[in-house]
């Protein structure tokens, strides 16, 4: 396919002409071996398919190469899914890219008859972030930065969970005013039986892990298309440890959320999850019922704060705020120094300085330096 043309990749070459049942494949195998031994071809004895397996997402994945949502394991029971991908490939020009792995697959269970409807989705985005504060911290925070995410391994500028991830592309691919180009990946999906049942059924990515590492050949595909690839590809050699704590229930409303002494919202029957809780990065959301209370963020990390240069303003959010920032109509920001170096504190779902104040605050003590808010900020 051109890298600088949009159009849909075939649907698994063989897909839909051969069957995948185990006694189709030991038919269709047989078939092949006494052809090839009839041609003299010595490509079966070499245990070299005939065909060449299909790639996605400007050629970074491969058909059958690990994660269920590229392997027969997406389709089910049904003998007649396809998996499709729609891609338009980063160039020199033009520093956008999409690709869309679509897998469908449609089958009647056998355990009630009922027909069951499979639709999911892999999205991996390439481009800039936006210019805009609000579009800005919309795009990152809201979807990058939440209690359920973790660190990128090996100092990877970036966040991951099991479903999707983000990563923060080196200087060499930023836009001529400056803001850094990411690569983003996210699963979706719905699982529907019969006329009234349906649920979210993200396509398995195979963990955060596998997920990291998805993201990481798309991100190094992306850049060599796009020119801007560094010398040696980015890779992920170690594993991730820290994977995000299990949302809590919260039934008072006297109760600390996120585990910061202070942080509470006064509501009931809700729950918060922390994810990351290191010197780079810390992050922690609040949900009740479906709706997002707040979620908190702090970045340290330098690559990954420069999501967010520019966009601080230049005076600090209120009197005896140390630092820069501003409150939004749906977000918060604030960056001062800390140990050293810049940390930016990010608030979403909610305005309320006073719980921007109590998490800053507990943030900057766990990392030894001083507060941002002023005394009496947090109440």
């Amino acid at each position: 396919m051109s890298e600088t043309g949009e159009a849909p990749a075939a649907p698994g070459r063989l897909r839909r002409a051969l069957p995948r049942s185990r006694r189709g494949r030991l038919l269709l195998i047989s078939g092949l071996v006494l052809a090839l031994a009839g041609t003299g071809l010595g490509t079966w004895a070499t245990d070299t398919w005939p065909w060449p397996k299909d790639r996605y997402c400007w050629g970074a994945w491969e058909q059958d190469s690990g994660p269920d949502f590229l392997g027969d394991e997406a389709f089910g029971d049904d003998d007649d899914g396809s998996r499709t991908s729609k891609e338009t490939a980063p160039t020199r020009e033009r520093s956008n890219g999409s690709c869309v792995v679509t897998i469908a697959s449609d089958y009647k269970s056998g355990y009630d008859g009922d027909k069951v409807s499979i639709d999911q989705q892999v999205s991996v985005k390439y481009g800039p972030v936006p210019k805009a504060a609000e579009a800005r911290l919309a795009m990152v925070q809201d979807e990058f930065l939440g209690g359920d995410m973790v660190p990128l391994p090996d100092g990877l500028p970036g966040t991951v969970n099991g479903r999707g991830g983000l990563l923060v592309l080196p200087k060499s691919c930023d836009t001529p005013d400056g803001r850094p180009t990411v690569v983003t990946m996210d699963a979706s999906g719905t699982y529907a039986s019969g006329p009234s049942y349906s649920q979210n059924d993200p396509a398995d990515l195979g963990g955060a892990q596998q997920t990291a590492v998805l993201l990481v050949a798309a991100a190094n595909r992306g850049m060599a298309a796009a020119g801007c690839a560094p010398d040696e590809p980015l890779r992920v050699s170690s594993p991730i440890y820290d994977l995000p704590g299990e949302p809590e229930r919260i039934f008072s409303a006297s109760e600390d959320v996120c585990g910061i002494r202070g942080l509470r919202l006064g509501l009931e029957d809700i729950e918060d999850q922390t994810g990351a809780v290191t010197s780079d990065l810390q992050t922690c959301s609040v949900r009740g019922n479906g709706v997002a209370y707040l979620d908190l963020a702090m970045v340290a990390q330098p690559r990954l704060a420069a999501l967010f240069d520019g966009i601080t303003g230049e005076r600090p959010v209120a009197r005896g705020w140390r630092g820069k920032g501003a409150i939004g109509e749906q977000h918060a920001i604030v960056r001062a120094d800390c140990a050293g170096r810049p940390a930016t504190f990010l608030m979403g779902a909610s305005t309320d300085a006073e719980y921007l104040a109590a998490f800053a605050n507990a943030a900057a003590a766990r990392l030894g330096c001083a507060p941002i808010a002023p005394k009496g900020a947090a109440r």
